[in-house]
C-alpha cells in the first residue's frame, strides 16, 4: 500500500488548504487508502446541525440559555416544548466547559442557572444523596461545588444549578421553587 499524501488544491494561484473541497478530497483519498481503493458510496462529511436562532450547536444537540426566570419545574416544562428538550444534563467535563462558556458569553449577572439535576428523594443531604438528571441520562460526571463561602443553609434544595461563584462550571443545590434563568438542551 502506498503512503497517503495530500497536496493542497490550487486555484488562481491561491492555496485553499482549509476549504470544504480540500477536506472532502482528503476524506475520499483517506477512505480509498484505508479500503484499498474501494468507493464507499457514503457522504464524505457529516451534515451540520441547524439550531434555531438564539441557540448554539454542540455535538448533536442545540443549547440555549433563557434569562427569563422560572421555577425549576416550569423551566423544565419550557425546555420540553422543544423537540426532545430538557433542562441540560452535563455529561462530561467538555460539555460542562461548553455550557459555562455559553453562559459567560452572555455576561449575565445571575448567581445561579437551572440545569436538569434534581434530588428525587428529597433527602436532607445537600450536594449529595440521590441526584439524577431529569432526562434519565446516567450521572457519570459530577462537579459539585464545595466549601461555598457565605452560602446560607436555607437556600439548600432539591434542584441543581450552575453557580456564578464557580464561573458556572460547578453545581449547587437550590430551592426548586425559586425563579432562576435556565439552560436547555434539545434536538435540532
Amino acid at each position: 500500500m502506498n503512503p497517503l499524501t495530500l497536496s493542497p488544491i490550487k486555484s488562481a494561484g491561491k492555496d485553499h488548504c482549509g476549504s470544504y473541497n480540500q477536506r472532502k478530497l482528503f476524506l475520499v483519498d483517506l477512505r480509498m487508502h484505508v479500503q484499498g481503493g474501494e468507493d464507499l458510496h457514503q457522504e464524505e462529511l457529516s451534515p451540520r446541525i441547524s439550531c434555531p436562532r438564539g441557540s448554539v450547536a454542540y455535538e448533536s444537540f442545540c443549547y440555549a440559555l433563557f434569562l427569563s426566570p422560572k421555577s425549576w419545574l416550569d423551566a423544565d416544562m419550557a425546555c420540553q416544548d422543544r423537540f426532545e428538550g430538557y433542562l441540560v444534563s452535563v455529561r462530561d467535563a467538555s460539555e460542562a466547559y461548553f455550557v459555562a462558556s455559553v453562559i459567560r458569553n452572555t455576561k449575565t449577572k445571575h448567581e445561579n442557572i437551572w440545569i436538569g439535576l434534581h434530588n428525587s428523594m428529597e433527602d436532607y443531604e445537600p450536594n449529595g444523596g440521590i441526584w439524577m438528571w431529569v432526562n434519565n441520562d446516567l450521572m457519570v460526571y459530577q462537579a459539585w461545588e464545595k466549601n461555598i463561602p457565605g452560602y446560607p443553609l436555607w437556600t439548600h434544595g432539591y434542584c441543581g444549578t450552575l453557580s456564578a461563584t464557580s464561573n458556572y462550571e460547578q453545581w449547587r443545590d437550590y430551592d426548586c421553587k425559586q425563579n432562576l434563568p435556565y439552560f436547555c438542551r434539545f434536538k435540532a
